[in-house]
């Protein structure tokens, strides 16, 4: 392995555990290496048809995730073996102690001035044309992706001139510009107060939601509304941003997009949005804008995925909580046959075995048409 690779693995492992890092809700699931038992297996019997069953290792240290977690797995491991060998401990000589201190130093870096090159190589994206190269400016914005999923670093980052990048970034001709700028603004603002309000500093807000609606990549349409909703969710004052930039229309034109993970983005956030507590002006302008009519009607067509179904489902939820008059008046109207619509849905999610979304049914019902016979057997 070398050494800028060796590098870039202990950052990865030291960033994961530092106690501000913050969880990727838009990441692959992993398998947590710490979760497997370690097993070592002999080598195979040729003349052995009968399958081998082999036992973890008992009392084994801790698998290491940082550099000071390898040293102590390292000294727990030799000591282990030590006492069952009955060798003494020597001292460490200085020369082995000088090779393990440059060794170790060999495998970290500063942070601070990998983040400030990456900076200055993407200072001149504003003059790349659309035939150049753009590998190096890749890279620098995967390096930079590396470092701010920690809540420190990227507000260091904004602090160092950072955010002067997204600018001509995100007006890149190269779509491979675009939208690792898209999702690095989303790793920064996810869950950290501070980036979501630097964000909304910079007037890229509007840029992000006009690349929703027009930019002619899937993956950069996809990263933008990803970043909305980063820097949207948990942040009220963003909501005022919204309505000045009528983003609300922008979801509502994403979710009924061809692009399948557009509409589950768009549901996602909204549904997030109207279930709220104390928002009942932006449940009335979700209301006036058609929400519900938008959402009944692709309820009503079916063959939805179950990603997309069950966003619907709450966001009619939301939107009739506490008796939200104007909600349960558009819900009522006759044309829109939400009552059959839910019911077809209960028989269909009982046989998927789909108790909480069976709930959200009844619950719906229940609010909007109190005054009928809603009491199935459940």
């Amino acid at each position: 392995m070398g050494a800028a690779q060796t590098t870039k693995v202990t950052e990865k492992m030291e960033n994961s555990q530092h106690p501000n890092s913050r969880e990727k809700t838009e990441e692959q699931p992993r398998v947590n290496s710490n979760a497997r038992p370690l097993s070592i297996e002999g080598p195979s019997n040729m003349n052995n048809t009968d399958p081998q069953v082999f036992e973890p290792l008992p009392n084994q240290p801790r698998q290491p995730t940082t550099v000071q977690g390898l040293l102590r797995f390292a000294v727990e491991a030799g000591n282990s073996q030590n006492r069952n060998s009955n060798i003494q401990l020597q001292p460490m000589d200085e020369e082995r102690r000088e090779f393990l201190k440059q060794t170790l130093s060999s495998l970290s870096c500063n942070v601070t001035e990998e983040l400030q090159k990456a900076i200055k190589l993407l200072s001149n994206v504003v003059d790349l044309r659309p035939d150049n190269d753009t590998s190096e400016h890749e890279s620098a914005l995967e390096r930079i992706a590396d470092f701010v999923d920690n809540i420190d670093i990227a507000n260091d980052f904004y602090k160092i001139g950072g955010f002067t990048i997204f600018g001509p970034c995100l007006n890149c001709p190269h779509s491979s510009i675009r939208w690792r700028a898209a999702d690095i603004i989303a790793e920064l603002a996810q869950n950290n107060p501070f980036c979501q309000e630097r964000f909304l500093e910079t007037g890229l807000f509007p840029t992000l939601l006009n690349m929703i609606d027009t930019d002619p990549v899937e993956t950069v349409k996809i990263k933008a509304l990803y970043a909305i909703s980063c820097i949207v969710r948990g942040h009220p004052i963003s909501l005022t941003y919204m309505d000045i930039n009528d983003g609300y229309s922008v979801l509502l034109r994403a979710m009924q997009s061809s692009i399948k993970k557009l509409q589950i983005k768009s549901a996602f956030l909204l549904s997030s949005l109207c279930n709220k507590e104390n928002v009942n002006n932006l449940k009335l302008t979700l209301v006036n804008m058609g929400l519900i009519e938008q959402a009944i009607g692709l309820l009503a067509i079916g063959d939805l995925l179950p990603e997309i179904r069950d966003q619907l489902l709450n966001i009619l939820d939301g939107l009739t909580n506490d008796d939200f008059l104007p909600a349960l008046k558009e819900c009522r109207r006759p044309e829109l046959s939400l009552q059959s619509t839910l019911e077809q849905y209960i028989r269909d999610l009982k046989q998927e075995e789909n108790p909480e979304q069976i709930d959200v049914c009844y619950r719906v019902l229940k609010k909007v048409f109190s005054d009928q016979d809603t009491n199935q057997e459940r």
